[in-house]
């Protein structure tokens, strides 16, 4: 099967400043291993990319690899204070959007300023709903399996309290809004009912909230400890559902490199985040598989181009004689086994480590540029 190249709007960055996690060039092998032409990167690097210079940094860095990399600038100055950044100068500069990355915008003056501001020039502000005030010292999703575990579990509501405040936000200042990362049925139901009443709000879901449900981390895998937690099943399939009906416009990697040391501890010591961009679309065929078999390849493969695409105002090249390829070609016939040797990626923190998922990517164009997977098993 051939398709479109990917959009992820969502990649964690590690330069500047976490090079030994992975750096833009290995970070463009995984993506163009696994099928992407554009990557949008976190702002949390270090120092944080919160002005023009970070934004340009980027874009120099990245203008010799094949894959299009769209920094995303910083809503708050170091992702923790109320001040905004200067939002229109990075949109200037080429920011493709603004997040605060995996921290909750807590003062809701700043969101509600950074909405009406970024109107103003058509900047994206980008939605990581959380409330922090009820999740403390919760990791895992609240439900049976956090109970039999005998941990404290992040509510539902912990996420759909900020979804609904952004929503109304957006409808408020008649402004855009984009909730990154949605994880639960109740999310899903409130950017349903949004949109239905012509509220401008996007919204994506990560891989890895499409595939696994919180029974997994019963053998507290600390690869499973992500940020929104793995959820019921109940929630998992109203994300599917979500997916195939419009409501959810994309699907993101949520690709966060970590090291060793910060995953090889206890579950509840370890720091969030899993590797999966160079696996996404195999993850995404084994949750389509087990929770929404009716979904086709092709509806799916949308979520994973023309949806992201749509969301930045991203033209894709069509597959069309005398166009520019910009496109991956798929094997629904072959397995992808991630190995030490096939990743590309300066960390392994992951759960799907040598395990096999359908589906392959064979290679991937990108204007003069291809690259062939090899199977190292």
């Amino acid at each position: 099967m051939v398709s479109p190249a990917f959009v992820d709007l969502r990649c964690n960055s590690s330069e500047p400043g976490y090079e030994h996690r992975e750096t833009l060039k290995s970070l463009n092998r995984c993506a163009m291993s696994g099928g992407y032409a554009y990557v949008a990167l976190l702002p949390n690097c270090l120092p944080v990319r919160d002005d023009k210079a970070g934004i340009e940094f980027v874009i120099h860095h990245t203008e010799r690899l094949d894959v299009n990399f769209l920094p995303l600038g910083a809503i708050t100055h170091n992702l923790n204070s109320d001040d905004l950044c200067e939002l229109y100068d990075m949109k200037q500069s080429g920011a493709a959007a603004f997040s605060n990355a995996n921290t909750p915008l807590d003062n809701i003056g700043s969101m509600s300023r950074a909405m009406q501001y970024s109107k103003s020039f058509d900047g994206l502000i980008y939605s990581f709903c959380d409330e922090p005030e009820l999740c403390k010292g919760a990791f895992v999703a609240e439900g049976p399996v956090a109970v039999s575990l005998g941990l404290k579990g992040k509510p539902q509501m912990a996420e759909f309290l900020r979804v609904q405040r952004d929503v109304e936000l957006a409808d408020y200042h008649q402004s855009r809004i984009h909730i990154s990362k949605i994880s639960t049925e109740k999310s899903v139901e409130i950017i349903r009912q949004a949109k239905a009443q012509g509220i401008q709000v996007s919204c994506d879901v990560a891989i890895m909230n499409l595939a696994l449900t919180d029974e997994a981390i019963m053998d507290f895998d600390s690869n499973l400890k992500l940020n929104p937690p793995l959820r019921q099943a109940s929630d998992v399939k109203a994300l599917w559902s979500g997916l195939l009906d419009g409501t959810i416009d994309a699907i993101c990697s949520d690709h966060h490199p970590q090291e060793i040391e910060h995953k090889k501890v206890e579950f509840e010591y370890a720091s969030n985040g899993a590797i999966s961009i160079q696996i996404a679309m195999s993850i995404g065929i084994e949750g389509r598989n087990r929770f929404c078999p009716t979904m086709s390849d092709e509806k799916l493969f949308s979520k994973f181009n023309y949806g992201g695409a749509k969301v930045l105002g991203i033209e894709l090249e069509a597959i069309e004689e005398g166009s520019s390829a910009t496109l991956t070609v798929i094997n629904p016939n072959k397995q992808t086994i991630l190995t030490k040797k096939s990743n590309h990626s300066g960390s392994d923190n992951t759960y799907y480590l040598n395990k096999p998922l359908p589906y392959f990517i064979e290679a991937t164009f990108l204007n003069d540029n291809c690259l062939f997977n090899t199977n190292h098993h």
